[in-house]
């Protein structure tokens, strides 16, 4: 989903945003185990201060190729997991706790537009965006091509949700960034 238009090369490195839930962490625990996820149990507090309890599902490969696609471009968490996507999930895939996040209080479709997309654009402000998601809206598409006409390339990537994260998602970003 995203503009053919030829691009000018950006003079400000690429953001690559990443969402956890239905990316790193499958919709479907009963078919993780068979993609080759591990659980991981999750004792704390939720974004918002709330104790939670839950098992995570995550992806050994994940860590390596989200260090690949960080040699190309800044990672960034943009998820409701907020600060304990760096906090909790980078250190169970071996990835730096240094990675900014967006602030974002809820994800999902409202009025056709993904709900984190605002606070991500305002945060990227003119740099090129590359976004794994599980959950665009059908008018997401069109601001992505007008960011693109404007001079901030855009591609909002769709991963499924069932599935998370393929390695040809990860192809797609990187053939991507490196046409830019």
């Amino acid at each position: 989903m995203t503009s053919t238009r030829p691009l000018a090369r950006p003079a400000l490195r690429p953001i690559l945003a990443l969402d956890v839930d239905g990316v790193l962490n499958p919709a479907n625990p009963a078919r993780a185990a068979a993609l080759g996820y591990q659980p991981h149990r999750y004792d704390g507090p939720d974004p918002d201060g709330r104790h939670a309890v839950g098992t995570v599902w995550l992806h050994p490969d994940h860590g390596p190729w989200l260090r690949e696609l960080a040699e190309h471009a800044q990672p960034l968490w943009c998820t409701s997991w907020n600060h304990l996507a760096a906090q909790w999930i980078a250190p169970r895939l071996g990835l730096p706790t240094t990675w900014p996040h967006v602030p974002v209080h809820a994800g999902g479709v409202r009025f056709g537009h993904q709900r984190k997309l605002s606070a991500l654009y305002t945060w990227a402000a003119r740099r090129p965006l590359a976004v794994l998601d599980d959950e665009f809206g059908g008018k997401d598409p069109t601001t992505a091509d007008q960011r693109t006409a404007d001079r901030a390339p855009t591609l909002l990537h769709p991963v499924d949700p069932y599935h998370g994260l393929c390695r040809a998602d990860v192809d797609t970003v990187l053939t991507w960034l490196r046409q830019l």
